[in-house]
């Protein structure tokens, strides 16, 4: 039987209740990839396992044959360990882009303050 992959997707993430929005941000996709997936008759199964994993869905009840059953519970501990590991990776080197840049724009404002001083 041929069925439109999109199309299941996008219920199933509608039958969760898990806005678009949220959804590209867990994905790490813009909502127009999200979109643009809906509308494909195809989807490659990461595709699909991926979106599953991120609205706690098992497509493989609508994929039958096609995708090997979830097990959210193991899923779910890695992803929360990698996300508050990321997270925090994240935070920090953001926190030293920051910091690097103040210190580079302090740096011009006192060589620019020192050159209008000498002329």
């Amino acid at each position: 039987m041929e069925h439109n992959a999109g199309e299941i997707v996008e219920l199933a993430v509608r039958r969760q209740n898990v806005n678009i929005s949220e959804l590209s941000k867990r994905l790490n996709v813009n909502r127009r990839t999200l979109y643009n997936w809906f509308k494909q008759r195809k989807l490659h199964t990461d595709v699909i396992l991926e979106i599953g994993k991120a609205i706690h869905y098992d497509f493989s009840v609508d994929f039958e044959g096609e995708l090997q059953p979830l097990n959210f519970a193991e899923d779910i501990n890695v992803n929360s360990r990698d996300l508050s590991s990321a997270h925090s990776e994240s935070v920090y080197y953001w926190m030293e882009k920051y910091i690097t840049l103040l210190e580079d724009y302090k740096r011009l404002v006192r060589k620019e303050s020192s050159e209008r001083m000498l002329t």
